[in-house]
């Protein structure tokens, strides 16, 4: 799973909570960033989502950033600015999600999570030829030595990462929806 990919599904799971969570939104007089739903979201996005974001950085990172910069050149400081940042475009996501259900706007924050997942499907095709091989920067930038995607330990990292992913956020999801209705 690319960069790009998870950027654009951690804004839409913070837009998908803050749906979830609109019962405790509405009612709620506290700022939406002080609310049980988005506590949720934080627990997610630190104990789900940035780890699969580490697992791809740390194992296939020259892949993880469609080759654009040499991971090897990256200082760890600035990774994990980068993984506290994936966290604050979700957290944005809740609070853009928060306000339109505050204002009753349920039906575009769906369409903006909607919008927000296809863009990151639409990722793999925007970049299907660097997505296609594995290797690193230096095999990707000289064509030599490169994997095909299908052939290497990747395909099977990311349908592991993926499905985490997504049951971490079908639990989300459904978490918040039913305490929602649970009155909690």
């Amino acid at each position: 799973m690319p960069l790009p990919t998870l950027i654009c599904l951690a804004f839409a799971t913070g837009i998908a909570a803050a749906l979830a969570g609109r019962v405790e939104l509405r009612v709620s007089p506290r700022p939406a960033l002080l609310t049980r739903s988005f506590m949720a979201y934080v627990v997610f996005a630190c104990f789900v989502l940035v780890p699969v974001a580490v697992y791809f950085y740390v194992f296939h990172g020259d892949w993880f950033l469609l080759y654009t910069v040499d991971v090897a050149t990256i200082p760890s400081a600035l990774a994990l600015v980068g993984f506290a940042v994936l966290v604050g475009i979700g957290a944005a996501g809740f609070l853009l999600g928060s306000v339109m259900v505050r204002s009753q706007r349920d039906t575009l924050a769906g369409v903006l999570t909607g919008l927000a997942v296809i863009a990151a499907g639409a990722v793999i095709f925007v970049a299907k030829e660097r997505l296609q091989v594995v290797g690193d920067f230096t095999q990707y930038r000289g064509q030599f030595g490169l994997e095909p995607f299908a052939e290497g330990p990747l395909v099977q990292g990311a349908m592991v990462m993926g499905g985490i992913l997504l049951v971490g956020i079908l639990a989300l999801v459904t978490r918040l929806h039913l305490s929602g209705r649970r009155g909690d």
